[in-house]
């Protein structure tokens, strides 16, 4: 089977541009052009809607999109089962993840991982809650890390508990500093982050039916955290998000305690390449000595 041509579609959609696609694919842009057209011509739909802008996907094309993309990576597999059987270990490996588990666990795993398997390319980008759900979703990435995720079209692999903590202003003094009350939240000014890009926190305030005055939302753990050392309001994060921070502010364990439960999430371990097994067991096998 030819999937060149997917992979040349999959690569524009991605650009948004032919042009881009052209000289990440190392093409021309006629033939990139070519290309899109013949596909077209064979589906008998307009995939693309192309101006001066670029080339972006009609309703037809992200309609077949997480079919050609999910193609394109059963080839990969393939392709790397069959080298695995010839003990060359090759093959690409696609990542999502929080950028918190990027900045701590993701450099560790992934230098172990080079060490035995350097011909294996990782790519991994960053993003919410949401943004990694699509990304397995689409095929765009083999494997997710991210909070408990009850996607029934997933599978889970529980890795780890990660505690929540109070965020509070530098010269907060609490009168019991081993723990803040959950209740103590209600009504009080709070920065919270935004819903696509966290669930664990909205999921503790509803459990616990707290009402805190929420007036700020954002995206940005670091720019949550800059707000509470600005006296901007108070709020609440994961602490695998606050480890290494210095005193800009002050951390404590809730009351009742809370927690996130941290894993892996992927379409099908069946479907799985050999490359994303591997990665899997060398993240457990992280976890098990980090905890």
């Amino acid at each position: 089977m030819d999937l060149n041509r997917y992979i040349i579609f999959l690569e524009v959609a991605k650009q948004q541009n032919l042009s881009k696609a052209a000289e990440v694919l190392g093409y021309t842009q006629s033939g990139i052009s070519h290309t899109i057209k013949r596909l077209e011509k064979e589906m008998n739909l307009n995939l693309f809607y192309r101006n001066r802008n670029g080339a972006f996907l009609t309703a037809a094309g992200k309609e077949v999109y997480p079919y050609i993309s999910q193609m394109v990576q059963c080839q990969e597999n393939l392709n790397q089962t069959i080298l695995s059987l010839h003990n060359l270990h090759q093959g690409t490996l696609n990542i999502g993840t929080y950028s918190s588990i990027s900045r701590q666990w993701l450099p560790h795993i992934i230098h172990q991982f080079k060490n035995d398997f350097p011909s294996i390319k990782i790519h991994f980008k960053e993003g919410g809650n949401e943004d990694i759900i699509h990304w397995i979703e689409n095929h765009e990435v083999d494997l997710g890390f991210l909070s408990s995720c009850f996607n029934e079209d997933f599978e889970w692999i529980p890795l780890t508990e990660d505690p929540l903590l109070a965020v509070l202003p530098p010269d907060y003094m609490p009168s019991d500093t081993s723990v803040y009350p959950l209740e103590s939240f209600n009504g009080k000014t709070f920065i919270i982050s935004a819903l696509g890009t966290d669930i664990d926190v909205h999921r503790t305030l509803d459990a616990y039916e707290i009402e805190p005055d929420i007036q700020y939302s954002a995206k940005d753990d670091s720019t949550i955290i800059s707000m509470v050392a600005c006296n901007l309001g108070i709020s609440i994060l994961p602490k695998l998000v606050l480890d290494h921070y210095d005193a800009s502010v002050v951390t404590l364990p809730l009351e009742p305690y809370a927690t996130r439960e941290l894993g892996i999430a992927l379409s099908s371990r069946k479907m799985a390449s050999p490359a994303t097994l591997k990665f899997i067991e060398y993240t457990k096998a992280y976890i098990r000595q980090n905890r």
